[in-house]
């Protein structure tokens, strides 16, 4: 090959120029009539008009099922409230009781030791005891 001459462009022949190369890329512009600009415009108004309105759709429904899932999460929610309330009172109560059957434990530890010191004292005279001082107690 020869040497390359200034201004032209390798390998497009002796009268192909940069400037003619560019001038010829640009100018590749189609004319059309106003009619039909006006349907393509008409038509992709329309796609994306329908493009649109599928969305929004979309967006309801995924908007519904989003409350729902909300408004279960609300109610699960409170049902674990109440749960937790119930467990608290539930403790409550075992804590009541188990300060009871300890209150009870050291009576009946009580009553033992004084049956072994006193054989006498048999289990009807101590209840009859217990029940008189209930009653005594009461009124």
């Amino acid at each position: 090959m020869g040497d390359d001459r200034p201004g032209r462009v390798r390998l497009l022949g002796a009268g192909a120029s940069r400037k003619k190369l560019s001038d010829k890329r640009t100018s590749t512009s189609l004319i059309l009539p106003k009619e039909v600009m006006e349907s393509i415009k008409t038509a992709v108004t329309a796609d994306m008009q329908k493009d649109l309105n599928a969305e929004k759709e979309e967006l309801a429904r995924e908007k519904e099922a989003h409350a729902t899932q909300v408004a279960n999460m609300e109610r699960v929610s409170k049902e674990l409230e109440l749960e937790a309330t119930k467990l608290q009172e539930m403790r409550k109560e075992f804590e009541a009781q188990r300060e009871s059957m300890s209150t009870l434990d050291v009576i009946a530890s009580a009553l033992s030791q004084l049956r072994q010191k006193d054989l006498s004292l048999t289990p009807e005279l101590i209840a009859k005891v217990i029940v008189s001082t209930a009653t005594n107690g009461a009124t």
